[in-house]
């Protein structure tokens, strides 16, 4: 059985659960405190975000050992293409933080959007600019 290929297939899987989640919250969140104005939805949301909170810190668990196998194993080292997808990484990672431990539990709390609510959405658009970027590099990288 060839390793390499289940940790490429686990990798990517985590990706796509990470990257997929946050563009379903960017697309709906809008909506559900904006346009429908409807406060019964918001208890609901909250849940699918906990729920999706701790199964991204999953994927982004498994991104790290994946990755570091593949980086190591595979590709045997950090070229100019590499050491900048980790720099996003790493950006991304600390972003990850800031939203989900601080910003995005006080936004859940505000009557009405403010602060918290309007950084959460920044931040949430800045994690999924850096993520399409870091797609981009792991395609330039792998070929």
């Amino acid at each position: 059985m060839n390793f390499d290929l289940i940790f490429i297939y686990i990798h990517i899987l985590s990706a796509l659960y990470w990257v997929g989640g946050d563009m379903l919250f960017f697309s709906f969140g809008y909506s559900i405190r904006k346009i429908y104005k409807d406060k019964s939805l918001i208890p609901g949301f909250r849940a699918l975000g906990k729920t999706f909170r701790f199964g991204s810190w999953i994927s982004v668990i498994l991104l790290i050992l994946t990755g570091t196998y593949l980086l190591i194993k595979r590709w045997g080292g950090i070229n100019s293409i590499m050491l900048l997808k980790l720099i996003f990484f790493l950006i991304l990672l600390i972003l990850k933080i800031l939203h989900d431990f601080l910003l995005a539990p006080r936004a859940s709390k505000e009557e009405k959007p403010s602060f918290y609510y309007k950084s959460t959405m920044l931040v949430a658009r800045l994690n999924l600019l850096i993520m399409f970027t870091i797609i981009y590099l792991s395609i330039l990288f792998v070929r």
